[in-house]
C-alpha cells in the first residue's frame, strides 16, 4: 500500500470505531447494522483492510453518516461536533503518544474548558 492510501486506510479506521462508540456500539452490532462479518469490522478498525465503495456506503449508512464523513471529504455533519465522537478521535490520537505530549494536551483541554465556563 502507498502511504497516502496507508493514511486514507487509517482516517476512515478511526472515523468509523469513533463513530460505533459514540453510539456504545459493539463491532458486533455494527457489523449487524451494515450486513458485515464483526471479523471484518474489527479489519477496518485496526487498519487492516480498505473497504471497497460499497461496504464504505453500508457502513455510512449504519451509522447514519454520510460516506464523506468517513472519508473526512467536504463540510462535516452536525454529528461530527457531538462530544463523544470527538473525545474517541482524540483518544484514538493520543494512542502509543509520549505521556508528556499526553499530558500538555490534557492540560490544553482543561484551559479550554475553563474558558468556555
Amino acid at each position: 500500500m502507498k502511504a497516502n492510501d496507508t493514511t486514507l486506510v487509517k482516517k476512515i479506521g478511526i472515523e468509523i470505531r469513533s463513530r460505533r462508540k459514540a453510539l456504545r456500539w459493539s463491532q458486533e452490532k455494527l457489523a449487524e447494522e451494515a450486513d458485515l462479518n464483526p471479523r471484518y469490522v474489527s479489519k477496518l478498525e485496526r487498519f487492516l483492510s480498505n473497504p471497497s465503495a460499497t461496504t464504505l456506503f453500508r457502513i455510512a449508512v449504519a451509522l447514519k453518516v454520510s460516506p464523506n464523513d468517513l472519508l473526512g471529504f467536504g463540510p462535516s455533519s452536525e454529528s461530527s461536533h457531538d462530544p463523544r465522537i470527538l473525545s474517541e478521535k482524540l483518544i484514538e490520537l493520543l494512542k502509543g503518544k509520549p505521556k508528556l505530549q499526553v499530558e500538555f494536551i490534557k492540560r490544553l483541554a482543561d484551559e479550554a474548558a475553563k474558558l468556555l465556563k
